[in-house]
């Protein structure tokens, strides 16, 4: 089996759009997020490739970016951050019939590489928890030893519906939460 990290573009619209709407949130706003995003240099969109086929997607934003009105954790991360290089993560998916591959895991190793290339120095992390308490992308983010916990904020997405994105776990009134990390990258290239 050819696994393959590379680097995701425009013309990687289609398959990551559509990768984020079954998996994660859908709407209005998922494709034009992801034109803005993959025609931002500053942006990083990596994809994998598995015997060629398009199997998943990890994408993240330079500044701090989180979805919805959190206007005073947004201040927060801010004090915390000091001016420092930051990126917010904004997805990882691994199609289905991928899983269990260590596909995430990949893509978040090229994530470090790609952000120590740009001299990050922190990684802003916000995990999904869906009603049931399950967290798919918490054994991958949260393994980095060098992180503060900010919190596990209820109802994080409830507010989503108004920025032209859908749930697909909830729907339009989405109850999901979200455990919000800061992590210091000096320390973590080894951890996923």
């Amino acid at each position: 089996m050819n696994i393959d990290i590379l680097r995701g573009t425009l013309d990687d619209i289609d398959d990551i759009s559509s990768l984020n709407e079954k998996y994660m949130f859908y709407g209005s706003a998922v494709r034009p997020h992801f034109e803005e995003l993959l025609q931002n240099p500053d942006n990083i969109a990596l994809k994998c490739t598995v015997n060629g086929d398009f199997a998943g997607a990890l994408t993240c934003l330079k500044g701090i970016a989180l979805l919805g009105n959190h206007s005073e954790l947004i201040s927060r991360i801010k004090r915390l951050s000091e001016g420092r290089n930051i990126y917010t993560g904004d997805s990882v998916v691994v199609k289905s019939e991928y899983r269990r591959l260590g596909i995430a895991g990949k893509l978040c190793s090229g994530m470090l590489e790609e952000l120590r290339n740009r001299g990050a120095e922190l990684l802003l992390s916000e995990i999904w928890v869906y009603p049931d308490g399950n967290a798919p992308a918490l054994k991958t983010f949260g393994s980095f030893e060098n992180h503060t916990f900010l919190g596990h904020f209820e109802n994080f997405y409830s507010d989503l519906h108004n920025l032209g994105y859908t749930c697909p776990v909830c729907g339009v009134k989405c109850a999901c939460s979200a455990i919000i990390q800061l992590i210091e990258l000096a320390g973590n290239e080894e951890n996923t």
